[in-house]
């Protein structure tokens, strides 16, 4: 994904770069928005097992983040934190004692760490694609915006194409971008009139005209 300056105006008109440069603007704005919240939430209910700057790192694991919008995002999820109301991660249990020297304990000790690990590694896939869900329905209003500026200027679908082009979505969020903006508009589509006319016959001249309605000749043939 490349930063709102330096996306394409390929096919609107000059009069319209100043709204489209502001609508990717706002578009990106959005996103970044997103991310942010999904980010703080996930810190938040992830502190009582990882530190929050731990969980900080899963989340842009488990969640495609754009690389321009990293520290960004970073940045305003944590001035967003409220420190106090955080908790801290709980403490692992330890062998103590004559408990240490135990071969068996010290096994199911590390089983149990690597249980918990994984466990936690599937929650975060699991918060991960509900942030992939709510950036996914930001798209969809974002290219719904873009799309009311241009009515007058490209089809619905050229500019959801043009839109997802120039956010780098992937294949899959195109997909899905794609089929949420077309089944948001398909109502005013349907009623919407058909400005095109249809086409008009040339007139011919009248010889012609004449030739054309003229009975066929017989040949002598009667």
């Amino acid at each position: 994904m490349t930063v709102p300056s330096q996306m394409s105006l390929r096919r609107i008109p000059e009069d319209m770069h100043l709204r489209v440069r502001v609508a990717y603007a706002a578009s990106w704005e959005a996103l970044i928005d997103t991310y942010t919240r999904q980010a703080l939430q996930f810190v938040t209910e992830f502190a009582p097992r990882i530190s929050v700057l731990r969980g900080l790192d899963l989340f842009f694991q488990v969640t495609l983040v754009p690389e321009a919008m990293h520290e960004i995002v970073r940045s305003r999820t944590l001035t967003a934190l409220d420190l106090d109301a955080v908790p801290e991660p709980a403490e692992p249990p330890v062998l103590s004692g004559w408990h240490r020297l135990r071969l068996d304990l010290q096994l199911e000790h590390s089983r149990y760490r690597r249980r918990y690990l994984e466990r936690t590694i599937e929650l975060a896939r699991m918060a991960g694609s509900r942030a992939a869900e709510a950036v996914v329905a930001t798209h969809v209003e974002n290219a719904l915006e873009l799309a009311w500026l241009l009515k007058n200027v490209l089809p619905v679908n050229a500019v959801a194409d043009h839109y997802i082009r120039e956010f780098g979505l992937s294949a899959a969020t195109a997909q899905m971008c794609l089929q949420r903006v077309q089944a948001r508009v398909a109502g005013d589509e349907l009623t919407a009139p058909w400005e095109e006319p249809p086409p008009v016959p040339e007139a011919l001249p009248a010889e012609q005209a004449g030739a054309a309605f003229a009975e066929p000749a017989t040949d002598g043939i009667s």
